[in-house]
């Protein structure tokens, strides 16, 4: 595998990483505010979804031989200073799919096939997360 491939793929990883270790802190907090459970419920889907995929994803890393970054991205930021839950939850549900497109568009360019497969069930889990909440809320 050329340095680049693995350095663009790593590169990915990481922004997947960030982006995965905010949702899962934001699931998390915002299941402390939640009010009935049809959104804890979905919040505490969201929550193993997310922590399965940061554990996916820095294996991946540690596979191709980077450091799996320790920064929470900005999206936790951003989801948290909306303070209604519903529309808190709409902004997460973007988050699910810009995931889903972000894979669609990169995993064929992916070498490793243990990174390929890892990113594909990280996939399946953003669609599963993003159905559910769309079954809910829409």
């Amino acid at each position: 595998m050329s340095e680049s491939i693995e350095y663009d793929t790593i590169s990915l990883l990481q922004e997947l990483l960030e982006a995965e270790r905010a949702g899962a802190r934001l699931a998390l907090d915002t299941m402390k505010e939640a009010t009935d459970e049809k959104q804890l419920m979905l919040l505490n889907e969201i929550h193993i979804g997310e922590a399965e995929s940061c554990r996916r994803i820095r294996d991946c890393i540690k596979y191709l031989g980077g450091e799996p970054s320790l920064v929470v991205g900005e999206f936790y930021v951003k989801a948290m200073s909306i303070d209604d839950i519903v529309e808190r939850l709409f902004f997460i549900d973007r988050g699910q799919r810009w995931v889903i497109k972000k894979l669609i568009r990169n995993l064929e360019l992916i070498p490793s096939t243990f990174v390929k497969k890892e990113l594909e069930y990280v996939l399946r889990i953003h669609i599963l997360n993003s159905e559910a909440f769309n079954l809910k809320y829409t």
